[in-house]
Parts: structure tokens; sequence; C-alpha cells
């Protein structure tokens, strides 16, 4: 079956960072080039090298020289007893028969040296004891190998099974990749500063299932692999662990064919919130509705401890049925553990440039919650005039130093005059400079705007009938085309 390739990013990883929204009649101007701004520069993604530590000093047993009878024995007995204990050791002969147990080849030879485990290996938990061999009750039907490919070697006469090494490990994982995800496709969707992006398919009843595969780059020469895993499984255990309509199911972490590290998603063949702004062809009710439900997936993260800092259209996706969803939490920062009442400050520049709260760029600790706050009025601004309102929240640009100049004066923002009057008291009240007098995610749910806007379910209407369309026009000729082929086959079935 060939695969419709989207041309959008998914998993959160945009290849058009660096491109801006250009603005339609905005009374801002056109803002300049836009700056993506990331906490760390990363390569392609590749997976990390199993660490390789020292190998372990070999040791020999040294036979004892025993006194025997006559004049020899006497003479050895009485040498040995001159030279002093701790020379005794050294002057013992050793045995130049490979059988002998003090043969120095004992020492290391016929038992491979112990490999410690990575650090990765053992996060994935790959050190894990190994099964015993299984024995069969018919000689003639007896394995040659020991469960869980173990292979058997001959020591002094007996059978000793080997626990399998990490790369027969590796090798079970690449099986089980293709066989719960199916063949991840050569091309990329998406490319970003901490890895790309692969759609993976398996085959199935009804077209079978689609994944976005998204592979790390490997582990730099002058990074620990401590560093590295910590990086890698970071966003993982943060993404894995948020279970909501509108943020992206996280599934799986392992290694694929290639022995790439990849973080398994669900496929969101809407695309992005960028080019959907981009095109242009949302009415108010449709971005009002990408608004709230933007807000839900935020607040769902805030109750739960984790801020996002990184929210932009470029990481909003959309799936099938309707649905905003949230993803990339590369750098996500968790401001409350689940037994804490107390919230921690965060630390860091990051995020894209339009979307940073200004108090990221002056202060070394800050909110997380109030930042995400006011990324999500700079996205609600760009939907509602398809561009951005400042290059930075810096006295530098000058559209901010207006805003400022307003805020101050304590009049509504000129370049907020397109938006309703109960939506602009909301919107300025989220970009206040002053973390302090920034409402919470929770507040924002509270104002009686906000709960008046209508939703739309899975089938893009709102209780009152209205029709949303939240999608691109070419998403939409691609979707009807492929339910007239699933029509057409449907039909030479029937036949």
């Amino acid at each position: 079956m060939s695969l419709v390739m989207p041309s959008h990013p998914v998993g959160g990883i945009s290849s058009i960072n660096n491109r801006p929204f250009q603005p339609h009649n905005n009374v801002l101007g056109t803002p300049s080039s836009v700056t993506k701004v990331q906490a760390t520069n990363y390569d392609s993604a590749y997976a990390a090298s199993l660490a390789s530590p020292p190998k372990p000093k070999a040791f020999s047993f040294h036979k004892q020289t025993t006194p025997g009878a006559g004049k020899e024995g006497m003479q050895s007995s009485s040498n040995t007893a001159a030279i002093p204990k701790h020379q005794q050791q050294q002057q013992q002969p050793r045995s130049t028969d490979p059988t002998s147990p003090s043969s120095p080849k004992l020492a290391g030879s016929d038992s491979a040296p112990h490999r410690r485990p990575s650090f990765m290996a053992r996060f994935l938990g790959l050190d894990r004891p190994q099964k015993s061999a299984t024995h069969s009750r018919n000689p003639s039907n007896a394995s040659t190998t020991g469960c869980d490919g173990a292979e058997p070697t001959n020591t002094a006469g007996n059978t000793v099974y080997r626990a399998p090494s990490l790369a027969a490990s590796a090798r079970s994982n690449e099986t089980a990749f293709a066989q719960k995800y199916g063949t991840c496709s050569r091309e990329c969707i998406g490319r970003g500063a901490t890895a790309i992006v692969r759609v993976a398919h398996k085959a199935g009843n009804s077209g079978g299932r689609m994944y976005a595969i998204k592979e790390f780059r490997r582990r730099r020469q002058n990074e620990s692999e401590r560093d590295y895993v910590k990086k890698l499984t970071s966003e993982f255990c943060v993404s894995s662990s948020l279970h909501h309509e509108n943020i992206v199911e996280t599934l799986d972490l392992i290694q694929d064919e290639r022995k790439h590290w990849c973080q398994v998603m669900e496929f969101c063949p809407g695309g992005d919130l960028y080019t959907i702004i981009r095109d242009g062809i949302m009415l108010t009710p449709e971005y009002n509705c990408c608004f709230k439900q933007m807000v839900h997936g935020v607040a769902y993260m805030h109750k739960l401890g984790v801020a996002h800092r990184d929210v932009k259209p470029e990481n909003l996706l959309l799936d099938t049925r309707y649905t905003i969803k949230l993803t990339d939490f590369g750098v996500a920062d968790v401001f409350r553990t689940a037994w804490e009442k107390r919230t921690h400050k965060s630390r860091g520049l990051c995020g894209s440039e339009p979307y940073i709260a200004p108090e990221m760029f002056t202060e070394p600790t800050y909110d997380a919650r109030k930042v995400d706050v006011w990324s999500c009025a700079i996205v609600y601004y760009t939907l509602v005039y398809h561009g951005i309102p400042w290059r930075v929240a810096k006295d530098t640009d000058s559209n901010y130093r207006r805003f400022l100049e307003a805020q101050k004066e304590g009049r509504d923002y000129e370049g907020f005059k397109k938006m309703k009057p109960e939506a602009r008291r909301l919107i300025q009240s989220m970009l206040n400079p002053d973390p302090e007098k920034r409402p919470f995610i929770e507040d924002v749910l509270k104002d009686p705007w906000f709960a008046s806007i209508a939703l739309c379910n899975s089938e893009g209407r709102t209780p009152d009938g209205i029709e949303h369309n939240h999608y691109t026009e070419e998403y939409i000729d691609r979707r009807n085309y492929i339910r007239r082929r699933q029509n057409q086959q449907n039909r030479r079935d029937i036949r």
C-alpha cells in the first residue's frame, strides 16, 4: 500500500521554526526574521553506544610446594621458612599445563571478562539477569543454546551457559520495533534541533495504523553517557505520563532496526497550527475553539506540576477528529512533584523568541506557569492577526515598547483593536509584563468570555449545530480522495 506522506511537521518538531508569520494588514508592520532559541544545540539522531569499562585484572592460583620425604624435602622446607612471607608467594612455581588450576590461562581465557552495562541499558532494563538454560527430557531434542540466546561454553567438563550480550538484547528490540510499529519511512516529515520525525506504518485491518517516530540524535564525543541519557529520557518521562485529549500521546521509547533510539507517538495527520494560520481559512469561532482547546491542554499539565515552556503554533497539532494536541516536551519543566505543595522556580532560556515571556530574558529564575500563560496569549494573537505582535519582548523592539506604554497609561493597545472587547481584556491581562500580576491558567478558565467559547465535537460541530473547519484545503482534498478510494474498494469487495 502506498502511503500519502504529509508535507507538514509531525510530533512537535518543525522545519520552519525560523520562518516568521507574515501579518496581513497588520498595523504593527512586518516583523524581522524569527530567531529560534534552544536550550542546547544537537546534531542528527543516533543512538548512544554502550560503554566499555576497563578489563578486570586477571588473577591466578599458585600450587603450594609441599616438603617431601628425605633430604630434598627437608631442604625445600628449610628454604621456605627462611624466606619472608611476603616473598614466598612470588617464588612459588607456576604450572605450564593449561588444564592445571595454577595455569594463568584459566584466569581469563575460558570465561569472558564482565562487561558493565551502559547507563541506557540499565535504564531500559537490558541488564536484568537472564533465565537459566532449559533442559529437555529427550537428549536428542535438547537445544544447543540456552534460553534467550545463551551460548554453551565448556569449562572443566561442565557446560555453562553464558548470559546473552547487550547486543543480543538490542537485536530483540529491533525485532520488537518491526512487530509493534511496522515499517518506518525513510522520508523525514519534521526536523528539529534534538531529533527528526518519520512516519511508521503497520499493516492491519482497515488500512493499518500509522505512528510518528521521533529519532533522537547520537551522543557526542565530549558528552557523558549519563548526560545523554538524561536528555534522551527526560522528554519521554514527562510526555508518557500525560494522558489528555489535547496532548499528543507518547507510546514507547525503543530502538529501531538501525539501532536509533526512537520515541513513538500518535500520528496527527491534520498538520500543525502554524500551517493552518498561514493559509488563513479559519473564522473567529474556529480559532476561538482552537484557543480554548490549547488552554485546556496547558491547564492539565499545570495541574500535574509540569510546565511546557515552548507553547507555539508549531507545537500544536491536529488529529482527524478536529482536536488540537500539544506536543514537543523537550524543554518541559517539573515545577512541583506529586508529594510537594510548594512550587519551584525554573531556570534557563528556551523556546522561540516571539513567544518568550519578558522575565525569561531578565530574571535568573521565574515561574514557568506564568511563562505558559504569556505564550498562550501570543498564540491567540497569531490566530486573529496571522502574525506576531513583536519579534521579541524586549525594550529594543519598537512594537513591544508601544505595548508597554499602553500598559502604563492604562489604555487598550492599538494592536488589539481587531479583538472583541471581552477577548481583548483577557489577552492584555495574560500579557501583563509583571508576572506577579499576570493570571494563572486556572484564572483564564474562569473568565466569562473564555467559558462562553463553544467547542466542536469529533465531527466538527458545536452544540448549536455550527460546523467548524480547522484544516487546510490540502488536507481536506487529500482526505476526500482517500475516502473516495475506500468507498470504491468497499464496492468492489461487495461485488
